[in-house]
């Protein structure tokens, strides 16, 4: 198992592969006005080990405390990237918190009727 771990600020984004799947976990609070420049390197890395290692990449926002609307671009760009190259990707948050359902949910867009992209919310 490898772990790799980046902070910006207030938010952790934790890289793991256990052998089974890439997972991408966020802790802390997203509040930067432009968070691509630390973000979209780490999710096109990983979506790109996901690729290359034919093991699924798991975006776990479960236990992130807050994310404003500019986390949500390189966001879409990974999944929409994912969806036209046929990647496995599943987006995982937490359905109770009422703003995590409002921002996942919108993603829903991006899922596929084959399930390799889903965005689910877990309780």
């Amino acid at each position: 198992m490898s772990s790799e771990t980046f902070a910006d600020r207030n938010l952790t984004l934790t890289v793991e592969d256990d052998g089974h799947v890439i997972r991408v976990e966020w802790t802390g609070k997203s509040t930067a006005r432009d968070p691509g420049g630390f973000i979209a390197p780490i999710l096109a890395k990983a979506l790109k080990h996901s690729r290359t290692s034919g093991r699924p990449l798991v975006v776990d926002f479960v236990h992130i405390a807050y994310m404003n609307s500019s986390t949500i671009t390189p966001i879409i760009r990974i999944l929409d990237e994912a969806k036209r190259k046929g990647d496995k990707v599943t987006v995982l948050y937490k359905r109770s918190l009422k703003w995590q359902e409002l921002s996942f949910s919108a993603l829903e867009i991006f899922q596929t009727e084959d399930g390799r992209v889903t965005i689910r919310g877990v309780d």
